[in-house]
């Protein structure tokens, strides 16, 4: 079967790495599952020897029969586009915390992230193989070039940490990229946060313009007064970029709205 492009199908040629995948997920018998994109099975293998309890998600009809006819009804597969599905129906449908382990198909990245967030009160976790890049921007620390929006709505309700790197050479077709494996568990220590919205908007604002500073991008929305009067009462300097702010500088910044 010639792999689509439009679908963005890389899929996983080693199964030891699936099987590594699996163990860093730490999947046990009887855990409740999803898999996002289970291609030709090669990690729904790995999933279904722990004994858990697996929802794979497949877009591609052509793997229809292949899938069934391997798995039958070891796996719950359900066919469709995971970014149009009704993510609060399916969900209700789920009596536990569900582990998300996925090689997921790097064209829905950032929309199936957003999902994630928007529902993550129902995982227990998600492993994750994601574009390198995009890994990175993951996990990453004020004042690197891959800090940003992403890290910031990221960090607010997961610990994020790259747990395996997987070069392009374990995947057919090969990718120009290479891949890593992303660990999201719940955050023990979520920050107070007075206003969300605010917050997010704040850093959306802050990152629309990487190379400006955090006072040229928010006098699209401001005047200078209002840019002093924020830069006085918030403490912070208005002319650093918004890469080099912490998490806690932008809650206290986003409060002074």
């Amino acid at each position: 079967m010639r792999p689509l492009k439009s679908l963005g199908q890389n899929f996983l040629t080693q199964p030891e790495i699936a099987t590594r995948i699996v163990e860093l997920a730490e999947v046990a018998a009887c855990d409740r599952v999803w898999e996002i994109g289970p291609g030709h099975g090669i990690l729904t293998r790995a999933l279904l020897n722990t004994g858990c309890l697996l929802k794979a998600f497949e877009l591609d009809r052509r793997l229809e029969a292949p899938l069934r006819e391997e798995f039958g009804n070891s796996v719950d597969l359900v066919f469709g586009d995971i970014l149009r599905l009704d993510w609060v129906k399916e969900l209700a449908l789920e009596c536990r915390p569900i582990k998300l382990v996925a090689n997921i198909p790097y064209n829905i990245t950032s929309p199936l992230l957003s999902l994630l967030e928007r529902h993550h009160e129902r995982f227990q976790s998600a492993t994750l193989m994601l574009q390198k890049e995009v890994a990175e921007r993951v996990t990453a620390r004020p004042g690197t070039k891959a800090y940003g929006v992403m890290t910031l709505r990221l960090k607010r309700i997961f610990d994020a940490s790259i747990l395996l790197q997987v070069g392009r050479e374990h995947f057919a077709p090969v990718p120009q990229v290479d891949s890593a494996v992303v660990s999201l568990k719940p955050r023990v220590d979520k920050p107070l946060i007075p206003d969300l919205e605010k917050y997010l908007a704040l850093i959306d604002l802050a990152f629309a313009h990487r190379r400006k500073t955090l006072r040229n991008n928010l006098l699209s929305h401001y005047d200078h007064d209002r840019i002093a009067g924020l830069q006085d009462q918030s403490g912070i300097d208005l002319k650093r970029r918004g890469e080099t702010l912490s998490e806690t500088e932008f809650i206290t910044l986003s409060s002074c709205f």
